[in-house]
């Protein structure tokens, strides 16, 4: 592992995560809300419908943390699937995005990358103390040199800026994105990111979109792509 706040050499190439859904599951979500009563697809529509409106208020030159847009939308979702929560049922979901466990091959992914001299950071429209929070009781904590959260440049993702915030802390002429959502990665290859997709949570990446670089089922399978793809272009 490597320490935090290390400064790398200008070359030393890079990789930011997406943290809610791509490093981190949502299984503990979907359970607290099923918990309730909600359907299985209660954690899809509400998550989706809360990107939507954080996306909108922030693309009408506002802003709102993604955790306030989701808290505030989650009582409307469940509403119309017949599920009445007061602010405690509310809370108790809401809570979980504290407590969420490390996706599949998260550990192996961030290790492997780590291990082969790779800078590691976040880049997240979720909080910056939440996610650390979320770092260091997985165990992950130690692989990352950055924790960049949308919430420095008041602006969400796939907006450009978000992408140009961690091309600036790289300092990398080699900087992929991970993520498992398709606008994501979108919305970092039109930034001029390279780019790995997740399909786990999603299943099919959207034609209109550029494609990714590397689709991979897991984090550990785009990690060993990404290290094969760099060795090839490095001639390594």
């Amino acid at each position: 592992m490597r320490s935090r706040g290390s400064e790398p050499a200008a070359a030393e190439p890079a990789a930011a995560f997406d943290v809610i859904g791509t490093l981190f599951s949502l299984d503990r979500t979907r359970q607290a809300l099923a918990a309730l009563g909600a359907p299985p697809t209660a954690l899809d529509l509400w998550f989706a419908q809360g990107l939507r409106d954080a996306f909108a208020w922030s693309h009408a030159g506002q802003y709102r943390p993604l955790r306030d847009v989701l808290g505030a939308a989650l009582p409307r979702t469940l509403r119309r699937m017949g599920v009445e929560v007061g602010s405690s049922e509310s809370e108790i979901v809401m809570r979980t995005f504290a407590e969420l466990d490390p996706a599949p091959g998260a550990a192996e992914a961030c290790r492997e990358l780590a291990e082969r001299g790779w800078r590691l950071m976040t880049l997240t429209n979720g909080g910056d103390a939440p996610t650390r929070e979320l770092l260091a009781r997985s165990g992950l904590a130690g692989y990352f040199t950055d924790v960049l959260s949308c919430d420095a440049v008041r602006k969400t993702k796939p907006h450009p800026d978000t992408y140009r915030m961690a091309r600036e802390r790289a300092a990398s002429d080699e900087l992929w994105m991970i993520a498992a959502h398709a606008w994501d990665v979108a919305g970092a290859s039109a930034a001029g990111l390279r780019t790995a997709w997740v399909g786990s949570m999603e299943g099919e990446y959207l034609s209109i979109y550029p494609e990714p670089n590397i689709r991979a089922d897991d984090l550990l399978e785009a990690a060993r792509a990404i290290l094969a793809v760099h060795g090839r272009s490095s001639g390594g």
